[in-house]
């Protein structure tokens, strides 16, 4: 038997469905479907029929985890596949922000990473009581990418640094409050609200008789000290903050940084300074520069060995302290890669 597409595709009464179908990795993505998400949004751009675009995810567990972070640490050595991973995915991302037609992502179950990129850059994005969002890339020797900077960035005040240095999970309520998502459903209702889409047509006033009430948030009740703490200039001074303040979210806080990779908070606290007022082509572009470093250095592929190969959870980083981070190195992701090997749009 021919195992199934890794994507698959409909088009019911007025949608085009999209399912990722690798629920077994909680449908992480691999190039192949990049490239069958992408021409098959393209084809249904035109089409029509077709008067809206809904992305979910098979299972029950996830939307998205994210980018196949095995393949890539297979892949260490082959900058060809670097190169065309991480184009593949930024052009996708870049062509869901400006979509001609209504774009729904039903953000249930596990939205992280890459699963952010192609869902948090849309137009409709839909949550549920199962959500957990989070970009967690600082604790795996990377930084948040997909244009993440962009999206975290016009997060309220500092909350965008405090989740991308702390790699800090939202529930769906919390997305919303955020701004990283508009609309939640119950789980149970996902199916009937694909069906009304694809029947009526009109985005907005299907999600409005689906969404549930919005109850207060609960990370913007410590909304004050996130702001003073990570609005900081340097990850060194928001630690030292973050010293300051006795309540349980900031000693999580702590251990979470502590955690990561130092490289990756001094990348990811530049990033996100540097993405204010950028647009989000100018944050790919930026964000494939730094990736395409990190493959040719050691924390990634550290950080993927002790979380998915060995699983010893006990990374070794290079360097191992934030202060021995050499801000030259820094300066050197940031650099262009030159007129043939940067990012452009079509």
């Amino acid at each position: 038997m021919n195992a199934e597409p890794p994507v698959l595709g409909e088009v019911r009464h007025g949608a085009g469905i999209l399912t990722l179908n690798r629920p077994q990795v909680l449908n992480s993505l691999n190039i192949p479907m990049f490239a069958l998400i992408h021409a098959r949004m393209r084809e249904w751009a035109d089409d029509p029929r077709v008067r809206a675009v809904i992305v979910r995810g098979a299972g029950h567990k996830a939307f998205c985890a994210g980018g196949d972070v095995r393949a890539v640490y297979d892949g260490r050595g082959d900058a060809g596949f670097m190169d065309r991973v991480y184009r593949i995915e930024y052009e996708l991302d870049e062509y869901i922000s400006r979509y001609p037609k209504p774009y729904v992502a039903l953000m249930s179950g596990i939205t992280m990473g890459g699963g952010c990129g192609i869902s948090v850059h849309g137009r409709h994005r839909v949550v549920t009581e199962t959500t957990v969002l989070a970009m967690p890339e600082a604790a795996l020797g990377l930084f948040p990418d997909v244009g993440a900077s962009h999206f975290l960035g016009r997060c309220p005040g500092a909350t965008g640094m405090y989740l991308a240095l702390t790699g800090k999970r939202l529930d769906g309520v919390e997305a919303i409050h955020l701004g990283l998502a508009d609309a939640v459903v119950a789980s149970d209702r996902l199916d009937e609200l694909v069906d009304a889409i694809a029947t009526d047509g009109d985005v907005r006033a299907v999600l409005r008789r689906f969404e549930r009430p919005l109850p207060p948030s609960k990370i913007l009740e410590h909304r004050a000290e996130i702001d003073r703490c990570f609005g900081r200039e340097s990850v060194a001074a928001i630690i030292e903050a973050l010293g300051g303040v006795h309540a349980p979210w900031a000693r999580e806080a702590e251990k979470a940084i502590a955690g990561a990779s130092p490289t990756s908070l001094a990348i990811t606290h530049r990033n996100l300074r540097e993405a204010a007022g950028r647009s989000l082509r100018d944050c790919l572009t930026t964000d494939f520069r730094i990736s395409l470093r990190l493959m040719d250095q050691d924390d990634y592929f550290e950080g993927a060995r002790a979380i998915l190969v060995d699983k010893d959870r006990n990374p070794r980083w290079r360097p191992s302290r934030l202060a021995d981070v050499d801000p030259r190195a820094i300066d050197a992701c940031f650099a262009p890669l030159g007129p043939m090997r940067d990012m452009t749009f079509a």
